[in-house]
């Protein structure tokens, strides 16, 4: 791949040091190029990025336009589906399915690429009834297969009314009767589960805190709910966390909103390893990927906001860490659905 086609590079973030307890090391970050230009490609509010290893794709949604993405990592182009029905927040792959499950509002939908319209969707299943300002705002799977989402209450501006969302999962033998976890909730975000399947690693934004809880991947069940991390105990009163991820070594990595920083995060030390610092203040979510998932994807918004490079999607190389492999939501019958 010729990178140069797919990036823009920061000029000022080249060979910046990053030091750890054991060793230095250089990273270098990025912008994903719009293409034919060399101008970085801006969304409005870029979320949910997911790396399909088949495709070679980072799949991510522009929540406020109502589009989700492909990104084709060897071209550097990038395709639009458009989702007329309303706000989507969520884009994740079904496995062995050429459709992809979104959240769009409150509701889950399988997603046929190759459709036209809204036609391309195939409602699943709805949830927080009687709350109709409610929007799915966060997803993944499981190691079993199974879709863990969360809500988030009403929003306006930057403000969203405290209590009134949940976090629920399906599977495919229960889409249609998604089962609540936690209730109440205010801003369910990034989630992602320890490499060994024994804990889940949860965000209610709000909080300020990145919390685990117990994990039981046979049953699909929670409990000994605590906090690994508050994040105003390291300066970031004005911030909330946001999307998150793990690493081959289990170490965590949050996206902090307002705050302009990715986080690397040991969970067993309950510490910051390093802070990444970006151009631009409202980071949202993150994935590893590319072919070695050794490259951090970080997208961010430019929603109401002035900066010159919000919007754009992030790259961070050279940290020294690598992904791990996605889940994807099982659905057996996806393509006949």
């Amino acid at each position: 791949m010729c990178k140069s086609h797919m990036f823009v590079i920061l000029l000022y973030c080249v060979g910046v040091m990053a030091k750890s307890k054991n060793s230095l090391h250089r990273f270098k970050i990025s912008m994903v190029s719009s293409g034919t230009s060399n101008k970085p490609a801006r969304f409005t509010h870029a979320e949910s990025p997911v790396w399909d290893a088949e495709t070679q794709s980072l799949y991510f949604t522009d929540v406020h336009l109502q589009n989700v993405h492909r990104l084709d990592y060897v071209t550097g182009k990038i395709y639009t589906k458009h989702i007329g029905y309303g706000q989507v927040n969520v884009v994740t792959p079904v496995s062995g399915s050429k459709r992809f499950l979104v959240a769009v509002r409150s509701a889950l939908y399988l997603l046929d690429w190759d459709k036209a319209d809204d036609s391309a969707l195939r409602l699943l299943t709805t949830v927080d009834h009687g709350l109709p300002d409610n929007v799915i705002n966060e997803g993944k799977a499981d190691s079993e297969g199974r879709f863990w989402f969360g809500t988030k209450g009403p929003q306006s501006g930057h403000h969203v009314q405290p209590d009134k969302a949940a976090f629920y999962s399906i599977s495919q033998a229960s889409f249609s009767r998604p089962r609540a976890h936690l209730r109440p909730v205010t801003i369910s975000n990034g989630l992602t589960w320890a490499l060994n399947n024994s804990v889940l690693y949860y965000i209610d934004s709000p909080t300020q805190k990145i919390e685990a809880f117990d994990f039981d991947p046979e049953n699909g069940e929670l409990s000994g709910r605590r906090t690994i991390l508050d994040i105003t105990m390291y300066g970031y009163e004005d911030a909330i966390p946001d999307g998150m991820t793990i690493d081959s070594k289990g170490h965590l990595w949050v996206a902090i909103m307002f705050g302009g920083t990715i986080l690397h995060i040991d969970p067993d030390k309950r510490e910051i390893v390093y802070g990444y610092k970006l151009p631009v203040s409202h980071t949202t979510s993150l994935c590893w990927g590319g072919p070695a998932l050794d490259e951090l994807f970080v997208t961010t918004s430019r929603y109401k906001l002035k900066e010159p490079l919000a919007g754009a999607i992030f790259t961070i190389r050279g940290t020294g860490s690598y992904g791990v492999p996605s889940y994807a939501f099982r659905f057996d019958n996806a393509d006949n659905y």
